[in-house]
């Protein structure tokens, strides 16, 4: 018999919080190698957050009697996705407000020194206006929001993927 009605949240808030863990971890990784970016660690979180998103769909799947449609894989990775961007979104704001501020700064100084290097080219207004917009995103709200909604467009993307893959004749 099939069951098309299974609940997605127990699954999704299960992933989710494996997705938030596995990237927590990644950040604190970073921080503690006072790294920055790294090829390596960069593409383990890339495939660690591919195989939580498609793991959480099977385990829907395998719940719901081995059926699964399109609509419940997307559903299952956007759930996971909001569920983990969120605690990552948080975690973000806090690590980089009170853990480690000296990213942002130091991500600010490098934007302005791009922006000197363009300001020739512009008007005071604009001068102005750029530096009032690198302000703005280079603030832990901003990059926490961008986590956020960057984790929910992966997870429609992985989802709607492994929904093809996975889904049921």
């Amino acid at each position: 018999m099939e069951n098309e009605n299974m609940p997605i949240k127990p699954v999704a808030t299960n992933y989710g919080v494996y997705y938030a863990l596995f990237s927590i971890a990644i950040i604190v990784i970073l921080y503690a190698t006072n790294m920055q970016k790294n090829l390596v660690i960069g593409t383990v979180n890339i495939l660690g957050t591919v195989a939580v998103f498609v793991l959480a769909i099977i385990e829907y799947k395998k719940t719901n009697n081995n059926y699964l449609t399109l609509g419940q894989a997307i559903k299952v990775g956007l759930g996971t996705a909001a569920i983990g961007g969120i605690l990552i979104a948080l975690y973000t704001y806090i690590h980089y407000t009170y853990l480690q501020p000296e990213f942002i700064e130091a991500m600010r100084e490098v934007q302005i020194v791009q922006l000197q290097k363009q300001a020739d080219n512009m008007t005071s207004e604009d001068a102005d206006l750029a530096m009032s917009m690198l302000d703005t995103f280079s603030s832990p709200g901003f990059i926490s929001t961008v986590s956020l909604i960057g984790s929910l467009i992966f997870g429609l993307i992985v989802s709607l993927i492994a929904g093809l893959v996975l889904k049921s004749e």
